[in-house]
């Protein structure tokens, strides 16, 4: 069978505070996106992981390695899984492409097993993997909250389109963390984020997003920051770092400049990429 893998980005990302147990608490607007990974995956007589990424870990470092160990333990399954990953998001990218490998591969083994999984019983399983996992599973726009097990899907009719760029170097998730300064960084509104995109206020949007990693991000690389003002001076409505970063979108409703600045940047960039909000 085959199954999407929808990679995200982050509207809004506000972190509020560190907890005691070393995670974040966060408030998030996330939204899935059409650009996706693609997984192939069928019974077999062993475990067998394949991908077109020569860069993507083929061990118990993959996601989809761990979900399978995972579900393996908790319903006693005897079942081994063929399962081929065709690459489309790039690692290290804040656009959630290894939470949404696992996410997919949780879908898959609870059909292919016959387990019935409500989604409760899903995201479940993906807290134990990752904090992306659960948006993941729900793959749709939502406000997200808690360490990202906490999802209130939401619907507008807001259109735009995103260009996606990475800079070839990567941003650690633990280590732009482990590095924010929650006095320095920013705090968008995620209330607001939302009642711009349920309004269709697409220049309002555009003014509230924001993201706190940012801050840290661009003390680890300043690719990123460099990114981020190339990206606004081309004259993009909207423009943020995804995530933990590297890869930073840019929002607009003008396809023409969509498609200059598409031709422009994959010029100078390893990852260009046209995309849109799946709803």
């Amino acid at each position: 069978m085959e199954v999407r893998a929808n990679a995200k980005v982050n509207l809004c990302l506000d972190v509020l505070r560190r907890r005691k147990d070393g995670y974040h608490d966060l408030e998030m607007i996330m939204v899935p996106l059409q650009l996706h990974d693609l997984l192939q995956v069928e019974l077999a007589k062993q475990d067998e992981l394949h991908s077109d990424d020569k860069q993507m870990p083929l061990d118990e470092h993959n996601t989809i390695c761990r979900v399978i160990s995972l579900m393996r333990e908790m319903y006693q399954l005897k079942a081994h899984f063929y399962v081929s990953v065709r690459k489309h998001i790039p690692m290290e990218a804040g656009l959630a492409g290894g939470s949404a490998d696992a996410a997919a591969m949780i879908h898959a083994i609870d059909i292919l097993c016959g387990l019935h999984l409500s989604m409760e019983d899903k995201i479940r399983i993906g807290k134990q993997i990752g904090a992306d996992v659960p948006f993941c599973l729900v793959n749709q726009p939502a406000l997200v909250s808690g360490i990202g097990e906490k999802i209130e899907p939401f619907s507008f009719s807001c259109d735009f389109h995103m260009l996606l760029v990475k800079p070839s170097e990567g941003v650690s998730t633990k280590t732009a963390y482990q590095m924010l300064d929650l006095a320095r960084c920013a705090h968008p509104d995620c209330e607001a984020v939302k009642a711009k995109l349920q309004e269709d206020d697409f220049a309002g949007l555009c003014q509230e997003i924001g993201n706190s990693l940012e801050e840290s991000a661009f003390r680890l690389t300043s690719a990123v920051q460099k990114l981020k003002a190339e990206l606004t001076a081309y004259g993009f409505a909207g423009v943020l770092m995804s995530g933990s970063g590297s890869c930073v979108f840019a929002l607009t409703q003008d396809e023409s400049l969509l498609k200059d600045a598409y031709q422009h940047f994959r010029q100078h960039y390893p990852f260009v990429e046209l995309t849109t909000v799946r709803k």
